[in-house]
C-alpha cells in the first residue's frame, strides 16, 4: 500500500474521532510497507467501531485498557504486529487518540511510563484547541 493511500484510508477511518496528529504520524511509519497493511486495518477497524459504540465500556473488552486516570490502550495484535494505541476522552465524550507505538512481541505486561507523560500532553493540545479564552 502505497503512503497516499494509506494516509486516505486512515484519515476515513479516524473521521468520528479527535485525533492528535502525531498519532498518525506514528501509525504510518509503523505500518506502511510492511505487507500487513490490510490485516492491520482489519483489526483496525474492528477496534475502532468498538470504541465509538462502547465509549469508556470498550475497557469491558480483552483488547481495551484502562492504563491510569483518564487514559486507556487499545491493543491490535496480529499474527505480524502488536501494536498500541493510547487514548482518552474529551469533555463531550469523544473518543481521542493520542499516541501509537510498536510493542515488542510476547511482552505479557506492557511498560506504559514513557508513554502516559507524551499522551497526556497530546490529550491537553487537543482539549486546549476546544477551550473559549
Amino acid at each position: 500500500m502505497n503512503k497516499k493511500d494509506a494516509i486516505d484510508w486512515l484519515l476515513k477511518l479516524l473521521e468520528p474521532f479527535e485525533i492528535h496528529e502525531r498519532m498518525i504520524k506514528e501509525l504510518l511509519k509503523i505500518i506502511l510497507r510492511t505487507g500487513y497493511e490490510k490485516r492491520f486495518f482489519e483489526v483496525l477497524i474492528t477496534r475502532l467501531k468498538f470504541l465509538e459504540i462502547r465509549g469508556v465500556q470498550s475497557v469491558e473488552h480483552e483488547e481495551f485498557e484502562l492504563i491510569s486516570e483518564g487514559l486507556f490502550s487499545m491493543h491490535l495484535v496480529g499474527k505480524d504486529f502488536n501494536i498500541r494505541i493510547l487514548y482518552s476522552f474529551l469533555s463531550d465524550g469523544t473518543p481521542a487518540l493520542l499516541l501509537a507505538f510498536f510493542e515488542r512481541s510476547g511482552k505479557r505486561v506492557t511498560d506504559y511510563s514513557t508513554y502516559k507523560k507524551p499522551a497526556m500532553s497530546r490529550l491537553k493540545e487537543l482539549e486546549g484547541k476546544y477551550c473559549v479564552q
